[in-house]
């Protein structure tokens, strides 16, 4: 549970009076409360849902079937009302969540989602120090740390083979995969880094950098910690793009796979707030995701 704002009021007397009676100079740390933080996929108004055919969606209007929809987020910062970013602790269970990463999981077995398993993750949990906030933060992606590992080995979540491009451009770390009108054998958008250096010095995997690590910030200033949803809206996010056309450029794939050559990318990396020439900022903030 979150603290309301007249619950905090009280209590930081009561700590200040602790502090003083006990003759310590150093201020007592709020207790740490767990906090979940709810997920939900959706095309436009509609839920989202693997064997539903959506319509409507892109430039074309196009008819949509989903084969996956899954993401990694990280860095997970709760906003105080005195505009502190305070770091949440996402619990390890070992299948959703580890060394504060979360894999968040809308599809099931279901129509022509086969990549995944029957169980879904909608869901973030860990823990923060009890407060009043006001916002949320987090980035898509695994960070750079765990990027690279051998998914061979890897734990949950990091063990999927379907989520992992290679050591040395890493993780998928947003994978929305579905079959169109126009392109019936599938659009794809995949989005993880690219341009990835050769292994550092004496090393035979990984990589020494990314030129593109391609982790969009996500912030929801007006997220209600206890009461309030994240929203990741496919339909906004291929919005400005043509699911029935792949553009006719050599070395690309069909849909978006975060080459930055791509010109079926723009649009897309567009509304997740990035940009494809790393020289340039994006033009605006991501639309893909927000709170309700």
């Amino acid at each position: 549970m979150v603290l309301s704002p007249s619950r905090w009021t009280v209590l930081l007397p009561l700590l200040a009076i602790g502090a003083l009676g006990c003759g310590d100079d150093e201020p007592e740390t709020p207790p740490l409360t767990t906090l979940t933080i709810p997920f939900e996929a959706r095309v436009g108004s509609q839920p989202f849902a693997c064997g539903q055919r959506y319509t409507g969606l892109g430039t074309t209007k196009t008819a949509y079937d989903p084969q996956d929809f899954r993401l990694f987020v990280h860095d997970v910062r709760l906003v105080s009302d005195t505009g502190q970013e305070v770091p949440v602790r996402l619990t390890a269970d070992r299948v959703w969540q580890a060394e504060d990463v979360a894999l968040l999981d809308f599809a099931d077995t279901a129509g022509l989602c086969s990549n995944g398993t029957s169980q879904t993750n909608t869901r973030v949990v860990g823990t923060v120090p009890e407060g009043t906030y006001r916002g949320l933060r987090f980035r898509l992606g695994v960070p750079f740390a765990l990027n690279h590992q051998d998914v061979s080995t890897a734990p949950p979540p990091f063990d999927d083979p379907v989520l992992f491009w290679g050591w040395r451009s890493g993780y998928l770390f947003l994978r929305i995969d579905g079959r169109t009108t126009g392109l019936p054998g599938g659009y794809f958008m995949h989005l993880g880094s690219t341009d990835c250096a050769a292994p550092p010095a004496g090393q035979t995997s990984g990589t020494a950098g990314c030129d593109f690590p391609n982790r969009p910030e996500v912030s929801l200033e007006n997220f209600e910690p206890g009461t309030g949803k994240v929203v990741v809206d496919l339909a906004a996010l291929l919005a400005e793009a043509n699911l029935d056309v792949n553009a006719d450029v050599p070395n690309t794939s069909l849909g978006c796979m975060s080459q930055k050559e791509d010109p079926d990318c723009t649009p897309i990396f567009h509304r997740m707030g990035l940009s494809l020439d790393k020289q340039s900022p994006a033009p605006s903030a991501q639309s893909f995701i927000r709170a309700e």
